[in-house]
């Protein structure tokens, strides 16, 4: 009896298998023109891997920025024509806080600390001016000390093409262990810019940030070789995240095997 239950339940898997990768997109153009410009004509362009060991990987390259690309993997199983597609992701508390204000003077004044009020040991930061997309001017960077009050002042004039300027990198080491990385900007995509940065801005670096696992379950169906995108649960969670950015395209063509 319990070699018949062994052998049905191999049978049934090799049922719902197969033997190649299948990729799945949502944009034919995108996948096969690599020199594609994603800044312009394009809406979201995803493809969606299906792999013969039952995992997948799901891409999401949003049209406005390189920074809001997203991928996810997980497992599948298939009966009949539904797939279901289960995955999660780690949902994390922003490590750094930004509180915004400003004055008349010429220059950004940069006050540090961390949630905890620990001593910020490391007196070193690095600084890095980001330009809008479209200006096509390079980044410039900069090591920075702290003052004695934790606080770095940068006098509008050294900057180059203040004009341009869409957001400020910071990076800096906390800990042996802990590296902080943030963009100090008021503009929805950090590389396009939208408004000036206000001059006074206090950082909070958060020093043990929430954590949350969300699971995701989405049903998919197939028909006439194209993949439609039923239904994507996902399990609630108290920190803020962007739906949008990992969010699956509604309809996808099947485009190749390997």
């Amino acid at each position: 009896m319990k070699l018949k239950i062994l052998f049905f339940i191999l049978f049934t898997q090799y049922l719902f298998s197969q033997e190649k990768s299948i990729v799945y997109v949502n944009s034919a153009k995108a996948y096969y023109d690599k020199s594609i410009n994603y800044f312009s004509n394009e809406t979201t362009f995803c493809d969606l891997t299906i792999n013969s060991d039952f995992t997948f990987s799901f891409y999401s390259r949003p049209n406005v920025s390189c920074f809001t690309w997203k991928e996810i993997k997980g497992n599948w199983k298939k009966e009949k024509n539904i797939y279901t597609f289960s995955s999660q992701y780690e949902v994390k508390e922003n490590d750094t806080r930004f509180t915004f204000n400003k004055d008349e003077t010429k220059k950004y004044f940069l006050k540090f600390r961390t949630d905890k009020k620990a001593e910020l040991k490391n007196r070193n930061i690095k600084i890095e001016y980001m330009y809008d997309f479209y200006s096509k001017i390079d980044e410039v960077e900069k090591i920075m000390k702290f003052n004695q009050d934790n606080s770095i002042e940068i006098p509008f004039i050294d900057i180059p093409n203040l004009d341009k300027l869409a957001a400020i990198r910071i990076e800096y080491q906390l800990n042996s262990s802990e590296k902080r990385f943030a963009y100090i900007t008021e503009n929805k995509t950090i590389n396009i810019k939208e408004n000036d940065i206000p001059n006074i801005v206090e950082i909070e670096f958060v020093e043990f940030p929430k954590k949350e696992t969300v699971y995701r379950t989405t049903i998919g169906k197939i028909e006439n070789e194209q993949l439609e995108i039923v239904s994507s649960t996902l399990t609630k969670t108290s920190l803020p995240y962007n739906l949008r950015e990992i969010g699956f395209e509604k309809f996808y063509k099947i485009e190749t095997e390997k």
